[in-house]
């Protein structure tokens, strides 16, 4: 039979492509394509996939975290972090979680498959190419005053995109979702740091370095 695979992004584009990269495969099925986390778990017990994917970064949920309680109460799955962080902190977060991989998203998709084989093969795999360290604060991700303002990742990163002068559109375009997900989330930003304009986010975000 062949290799259950379950891919947990909420980049329904890049969800897609992965799933015709894995099952050029004969020996993978992609068991399904989860957007959020609140459905991991559900999708794992019903589908009992081989081997699930997650991102960092869920929609604001750790995926670490989320990998860790998997191979917790699923001990046959295995769980490998696919993601666009290139940060050594997050990568050794993951390897002491007990996950089985990091990989880089803008790996090739030979060495995805290779890696992911491993995987499936009783190994590990940890992408060597992950180099950048992040501000030692405590905080994997190196925004610990995010929890603090009850900001999501997510809204982390468009602040910065803002930051460098980039437009909705272009923002959804680096991140690969769409132009109303940016509004919504800059919306979000603007209600939770009671911010009124680009202006403001801009100079909010050079107080805190990002």
């Amino acid at each position: 039979m062949p290799c259950k695979i379950l891919i947990v992004d909420d980049h329904l584009l890049f969800s897609n492509g992965l799933r015709l990269v894995l099952e050029r495969n004969q020996d993978w099925v992609v068991c399904g394509q989860i957007p959020t986390a609140d459905q991991v778990t559900t999708a794992v017990h019903t589908l009992s996939p081989d081997l699930v994917i997650l991102d960092v970064n869920l929609n604001g949920t750790n995926g670490i975290d989320l990998g860790r309680k998997l191979i917790a109460n699923f001990k046959r799955v295995k769980v490998l972090i696919l993601t666009m962080y290139d940060q050594v902190r997050l990568l050794d977060e993951t390897r002491r979680a007990g996950l089985h991989g990091y990989i880089l998203k803008d790996t090739t998709p030979a060495k995805l498959t290779a890696g992911i084989q491993a995987i499936l093969d009783g190994g590990t795999t940890f992408d060597g190419w992950v180099t950048q360290p992040v501000n030692d604060t405590g905080d994997p991700f190196g925004d610990d005053f995010a929890r603090r303002l009850n900001l999501t990742f997510r809204e982390v990163e468009i602040i910065r995109l803002i930051r460098e002068g980039l437009t909705s559109e272009q923002i959804a375009n680096r991140l690969n979702i769409s132009f109303f997900t940016v509004k919504s989330h800059r919306k979000n930003i603007h209600s939770k740091l009671d911010l009124t304009n680009v202006a403001d986010v801009i100079q909010f975000a050079n107080k805190y370095g990002l």
